[in-house]
């Protein structure tokens, strides 16, 4: 699902729960007020929001492969390669031969020919089955960078995805795909090596692969789904929150807005986008708002205590 589809979605849902609940907007709680001295003992401090810019993300598929049919592949392709170049000599030195009279028969010239021509067309579709099989990315890498790549597999330091959309979706000109694994906003980001070769019939989906490099690979295990987002090329305006404003609470993220002096809303970041210095929200918050980046667990312990003294 795209993010104007996201987008759109929310919307809607954000109306039927207007009517359910028209005392509260949809992703956040009722504000809380917390007087001076309070904040002082629990050492809250804020940071206002600036406004920056992200890629935009589309909702995708990933599943690890296995990459022991590559490995094998290229093992046979070095034993072709080197039975091409051993039977190429051995053709060359029986003409060489043939021509200085040394006692070499034609027939045994033209086997050997034969055999040089037979082992360089069976290179020839070993190469092909590279691009056939895992697509025009892998193919175009050089030898050595293919040869290091299932070093890399086989050090758990690499990982090969294959990454799909329901129709395609966002695959065409993608270069960066963040793919989620463990829980809250870890996520891995991989590059796009080109098409994959294999469709997802269920999805309609030609696919992408997706290389995965670092010590976070080892998490992608062999046959692992996990959702995706494909970095489209086109961006969002958003604010980055800091991860010292982020609490989890019933599996989301949220972050607590200062309202005024003493008054303070928590909000839900929705759709977060994992940074270095926190998680981008093109929703729910504003360039200039201020959230807690200090305190903030201890301002939700009073919120679920005044919460408790209400009911």
């Amino acid at each position: 699902m795209s993010l104007g589809s996201r987008l759109a979605f929310r919307a809607t849902f954000m109306g039927c729960l207007a009517i359910i609940a028209p005392t509260a907007a949809w992703g956040q709680a009722p504000s809380i007020t917390i007087d001076a001295p309070s904040q002082a003992r629990m050492g809250l401090t804020t940071q206002i929001l600036s406004s920056g810019r992200q890629s935009a993300q589309i909702d995708a598929f990933a599943k690890v492969l296995d990459p022991g049919p590559l490995a094998q592949l290229e093992s046979d392709l070095l034993a072709a390669e080197a039975a091409a170049a051993a039977s190429n000599a051995e053709a060359q030195r029986a003409r060489a031969l043939f021509g200085s009279g040394a006692g070499v028969a034609l027939k045994d010239v033209e086997t050997a020919e034969a055999q040089a021509a037979g082992d360089a067309s069976r290179l020839d579709l070993l190469r092909r089955r590279v691009g056939l099989e895992w697509g025009p990315g892998v193919a175009r890498l050089s030898p050595s960078r293919r040869a290091q790549l299932l070093r890399d597999l086989a050090a758990g330091t690499a990982a090969l995805v294959h990454v799909d959309t329901p129709s395609n979706e966002g695959q065409a000109g993608a270069r960066t795909v963040d793919i989620d694994v463990g829980t809250g906003d870890q996520s891995v980001h991989g590059m796009v090596l080109g098409p994959a070769r294999a469709a997802e019939p269920r999805l309609q989906s030609s696919g992408l692969i997706v290389e995965v490099r670092g010590e976070s690979a080892v998490l992608l295990s062999v046959g692992l789904t996990q959702s995706a987002h494909i970095n489209s090329t086109s961006a969002v305006t958003g604010v980055v929150i800091p991860r010292s404003a982020v609490i989890r609470f019933q599996g989301s993220d949220w972050a607590y807005v200062r309202l005024g002096p003493t008054r303070f809303e928590r909000r839900l970041i929705q759709n977060p986008i994992p940074q270095d210095k926190g998680l981008f929200a093109s929703a729910g918050f504003e360039a200039g708002e201020s959230v807690v980046d200090r305190g903030a667990a201890e301002l939700f312990a009073v919120e679920q205590a005044q919460q408790t003294r209400q009911r």
